[in-house]
């Protein structure tokens, strides 16, 4: 058996292997759905050992080179338009087809042309070369910039750079004498071998790249709520954690917002136009936000913001939001309002303590009838004739 048959079987093996983890993560994860083009650039890559193993065993060598030579040349271009299309950018699909046809002409024209001199070997190998520069060049510029993505983009250089080198190792050691003999020469093992373990590098930054992918975006529905997009009760917790950690900076402000007579929305007209209000309550607060304060959802109508603002710019920026939701109207439902507590963290005091203040400020708004800002200083506690019950956040202490 010929020394190179048994890379050829190891590359057949492990592009079949990358084309079913490619499959069963397009299978598994919605998100990284489109890790079927990759699937379909490796069955491509498949066809070149596979040509190599028919002419072994007796095929038509002309069929046979040329299914290998466009096989190979195919999956280097498909790889390079899934590489724009899992990014979400439109692929490069003239120059893909300008190196793939043109490929497959020059393949045909010089099928009987002499196949150990250097100018064959160089004008070969330029071919895979350009493929997989255009992998490189997709990823500069349609994928985001990230270690991953770098790795990936180098990868592809230097499988360019290698099958160009390639060219000087066939003209130096030799292809054999026919398209018959090349699986027994010493260059079939190192050519095998070489782009076998350059395509399993890129294999598996790929599929590194899809699990950094499914992380990311399992993090976002963990920290998000469903309903209006804004962070969720985890996040608000986590920015707490990080408000009353060491590197604590002052002014700190929360304001707890509830839309006021909520239940009536979704008493007199459903669930479905409930949630709506919800939805335009919480766009409102995106849009009218501060860049610097953060807005979430912790829980059925109520809502948070945290301000890095002293208790005076807090009020001007929370009664404004106030006034903007009010100017909100859902088609004939009732008018939209909110009433808002307010609680400016002091020196030595704690998130719980804050948001058991803001929430007291709240009860008063609601009290005095809805549709109000009121603010809440530690000094008020030992005054304050009622006391509410305890607020439903999850306090961090």
């Amino acid at each position: 058996m010929p020394q190179a048959i048994l890379p050829i079987l190891t590359n057949m093996l492990v592009a079949v292997m990358f084309i079913g983890a490619f499959l069963v993560t397009a299978h598994t994860y919605p998100m990284v759905r489109r890790a079927r083009w990759f699937a379909l650039a490796y069955a491509f890559g498949v066809l070149d050992p596979l040509a190599n193993l028919g002419i072994w065993l007796g095929g038509n060598v002309r069929v046979m080179q040329t299914i290998g030579f466009a096989g190979f040349l195919t999956a280097l271009v498909t790889m390079a338009l899934a590489l724009s299309y899992y990014h979400r950018r439109p692929p490069m699909w003239a120059c893909g087809a300008a190196i793939l046809v043109c490929g497959c002409i020059w393949r045909i024209a010089t099928i009987d042309a002499p196949r150990d001199t250097i100018w064959y070997q160089l004008s070969f190998q330029s071919w895979f070369a350009m493929g997989s520069v255009l992998c490189a060049v997709a990823l500069s510029q349609h994928a985001p910039r990230s270690l991953l993505n770098r790795c990936l983009v180098s990868v592809y250089i230097v499988t360019a750079l290698h099958f160009l080198v390639k060219a000087a190792f066939a003209t130096a050691l030799g292809t054999g004498a026919t398209e018959r003999d090349f699986a027994g020469t010493i260059y079939a093992v190192i050519s095998q071998t070489s782009s076998g373990l350059l395509m399993i590098a890129a294999g598996l930054l790929v599929v590194a790249s899809f699990l950094h992918s499914v992380v990311r975006a399992t993090q976002t529905e963990a920290l998000s709520d469903p309903l209006t997009g804004l962070p969720n009760r985890r996040a608000f917790d986590q920015w707490l954690d990080v408000a009353q950690g060491d590197g604590m900076q002052f002014p700190l402000s929360v304001a707890i917002i509830d839309v006021d007579h909520f239940k009536r929305f979704n008493d007199r007209f459903g669930h479905a136009v409930g949630d709506e209000v919800l939805r335009e309550v919480a766009a409102c607060l995106e849009r009218n936000r501060p860049s610097a304060g953060r807005a979430a959802r912790v829980g059925g109508e109520e809502f948070v913001l945290l301000l890095p603002m002293d208790r005076r710019a807090t009020f001007l920026v929370v009664e404004s939001m106030r006034m903007a939701i009010a100017q909100l109207a859902y088609k004939d439902t009732d008018p939209i309002t909110v009433s808002i507590g307010i609680a400016t963290m002091e020196r030595g005091e704690s998130t719980s303590e804050l948001l058991r203040r803001a929430d007291r400020a709240l009860y008063r708004a609601k009290a005095a009838g809805r549709d109000r800002c009121e603010i809440d200083t530690p000094d008020e506690e030992s005054a304050s004739p009622v006391a509410r019950p305890a607020l439903k956040l999850v306090a961090r202490h």
